[in-house]
């Protein structure tokens, strides 16, 4: 079981002190957070000797930037949003060199991995795709049996909404038709030899994930460790004498 969590806020010191803490996975946000390439960059290699797998989340519809996130030394990338198999099959080609895909040569991987690092790079590198509209899950079976797809990234609260359930979780968890749809994810990736992953909110929540067959998983973000924590002890010093912080 892997154990991650999503970096959005852009200091390589914060994705130092994740790995630090021994987060298996850091996902760098590249999709909804402010992090730019050039801070990536340095946030996987800051990540990198801690022994933690940094992966990029790239934004939607743009297979380019799946090369890109892999030139730049990340060990994975999740692409959102990859609702159809003609979507899939494009990412897969940008994730994995021929004969698998159609990856360049480039970049400066081999300055970190070692000078096979382009033998060993499909095998060793992670595609995930977002599986988080139902579109995808009606093609799950297709998706999942793809040569370079290594795995899929449930995005719960977007999987929701595509389901015509609300966006807060103590709804739509639930509910049969969610619990079904999750459970339909993690058959047809595993039946395909492949990853099923997803995010969680709770550690109650990651107990029933884990339950459910995911392999990995990941719990919130730095942000939220941040808020969540922070506010908790500010709460605490100032409605008491501390005692319980």
């Amino acid at each position: 079981m892997d154990v991650g969590i999503w970096q959005t806020m852009p200091q390589p010191a914060i994705s130092r002190y994740l790995g630090l803490m021994g987060w298996d996975w850091i996902v760098l946000d590249l999709q909804h957070g402010p992090m730019t390439w050039e801070t990536a960059y340095e946030c996987v290699h800051a990540a990198r000797p801690t022994g933690a797998r940094p992966l990029i989340r790239t934004s939607i519809g743009n297979p380019g930037e799946v090369e890109k996130a892999l030139d730049i030394g990340a060990g994975g990338v999740v692409v959102p949003m990859v609702n159809s198999l003609t979507e899939a099959q494009a990412v897969a080609r940008a994730a994995k060199y021929p004969p698998t895909g159609t990856r360049s040569l480039g970049g400066d991987p081999y300055l970190h991995y070692g000078d096979d690092y382009f033998e060993k790079a499909n095998d060793e590198t992670l595609l995930l795709v977002q599986m988080e509209h139902i579109d995808a899950v009606e093609q799950a079976e297709q998706i999942m049996a793809l040569p370079g797809v290594d795995g899929c990234f449930v995005g719960p609260v977007d999987l929701a909404l595509s389901l015509g359930l609300s966006r807060h979780r103590a709804s739509y968890e639930q509910h049969p038709a969610y619990q079904a749809t999750l459970q339909r994810i993690v058959t047809t990736t595993l039946a395909a030899g492949k990853k099923p992953c997803c995010n969680t909110y709770s550690p109650k929540d990651f107990a029933a994930k884990k339950a459910a067959g995911f392999q990995a998983l990941t719990f919130k973000s730095d942000l939220d460790l941040l808020m969540d924590r922070g506010t908790q002890l500010l709460d605490c010093l100032k409605g008491s004498s501390g005692d319980s912080v």
